[in-house]
């Protein structure tokens, strides 16, 4: 068998230290656990992630990445810049119904690493801050005629339906998002070619 160079290494670590932290959190999960579930020494993973808070910490920025990969997708798959942060939304609702979800992680990180000097805390922080800008360019183009005030209504609305969606499931009031989120945007933005 062919040995994986570093960066597969630490590509298979990080998955692995992914699906536990996000299923138990990272506080329930500790080194000992990643090094058995990834099947590596501990030379190997400490060698990629020396500590546990480089780990937490590339585990929060890598689904910050992956979030926004998602997000641009799918909004990629419209013109409209109303229908774009429609598009946010439609894509977080369809997230919440995955078997396998359970909250935002950026949330969740934040929740469990509450100081704000912790590096995950302020992956987490700074990926919702980025969030926020991007909603607020969109509502520009979109012709917000307040985007600052629209993005902070849209950011309330995003982390409101993860934060349901992960108690109440994806059935229950988390199905109104797309409804809410339309109403916010239609009534925040111009139409299209009207001054």
């Amino acid at each position: 068998m062919a040995r994986k160079t570093a960066e597969e290494n630490r590509r298979h670590v990080l998955a692995v230290a992914s699906r536990l932290y996000y299923q138990r959190g990272i506080r329930a999960v500790g080194m000992d656990l990643v090094v058995k579930e990834s099947q590596v020494g501990n030379a190997t993973v400490y060698r990629q992630f020396p500590t546990k808070d480089a780990l937490a910490s590339a585990f929060t920025q890598d689904r910050a990445d992956a979030w926004f990969a998602r997000m641009r997708q799918a909004t990629d798959e419209v013109d409209d810049p109303r229908e774009k942060l429609l598009a946010i939304f439609r894509a977080v609702i369809e997230e919440t119904g995955l078997p396998t979800f359970r909250g935002c992680p950026m949330l969740n990180t934040h929740a469990e690493f509450p100081d704000s000097e912790h590096p995950a805390n302020r992956v987490a922080v700074t990926h919702e801050q980025r969030v926020r800008d991007w909603m607020r360019d969109l509502a520009a183009d979109a012709c917000a005629r307040r985007p600052e005030e629209l993005a902070d209504d849209l950011v309330l609305l995003l982390n409101g339906v993860y934060v349901t969606a992960s108690v109440l499931g994806p059935q229950g009031p988390a199905q109104r998002t797309g409804e809410l989120a339309r109403r916010l945007i239609w009534t925040a933005c111009e139409e299209p070619g009207r001054p």
